[in-house]
């Protein structure tokens, strides 16, 4: 895995000098993953991992089509370096559509661990087996909890890049870190009988979207 050059992440000064220096000398991407998939491990052995079996509500969708979706906290140096850093999750999806699909599948796939340890503290009313499907399934992602009050409250044009300055991105450019730290986990919608997934259309796009603007 790599990470952005240092010169494609300009922070401006208005994000405080060591939050830049985390922020531009962050762990290598592997070993943030790692500290991520501890951290979060340790919050499911505190019962601090929500989980929830979701039913799809969109008007669009079929009926039956369920997911798992996950609230795991961060610490702020993780939080602040896996979306906001120049090794983590945005970085990554700069560099190309592609790496930034196989770190969020990483990242998803790690994350299964702190799940595990979650339904069994608490379990739910289907099987882990259901649950794994979920998270095995080709939508599954991680993102910001709370994602628009996060960066909606967040400092503009505050993170650079270039080619996301040149597609006038707007919330992308912004490093937000809320008082709500945590990691939105959201399995693949599947329907547990016939083991199909579902996804809305424009969704499709998240990872280009990413590319381009930063957000999505």
């Amino acid at each position: 895995m790599r990470m952005v050059p240092q010169e494609e992440w300009p922070l401006s000064d208005l994000v405080e000098l060591e939050r830049r220096t985390r922020l531009l000398n962050p762990f290598s991407p592997e070993n943030l993953l790692a500290a991520a998939f501890r951290e979060a491990e340790d919050s499911a052995r505190q019962d601090l991992v929500t989980l929830d079996w979701q039913e799809t509500t969109d008007p669009e969708a079929p009926r039956g089509f369920f997911r798992l979706v996950a609230q795991i906290p961060a610490s702020e140096t993780i939080f602040d370096q896996l979306f906001n850093g120049r090794s983590g999750y945005r970085a990554q999806f700069y560099l190309s559509p592609q790496e930034g699909e196989a770190f969020n599948r990483a990242i998803v796939n790690g994350l299964r661990g702190a799940v595990a340890i979650a339904f069994t503290r608490r379990p739910l009313d289907v099987s882990l087996q259901l649950i794994e499907q979920s998270l095995s399934g080709p939508y599954s992602k991680i993102w910001v909890f709370k994602d628009k009050q996060a960066f909606n409250k967040a400092q503009a044009d505050t993170l650079n890049p270039p080619r996301w300055v040149q597609n006038s991105a707007h919330l992308g450019r912004r490093v937000p870190l809320p008082s709500h730290l945590g990691v939105d986990l959201k399995g693949t919608f599947i329907n547990p009988t016939s083991g199909e997934t579902w996804v809305r259309e424009y969704k499709r796009d998240r990872c280009d979207d990413l590319y381009r603007r930063g957000y999505s």
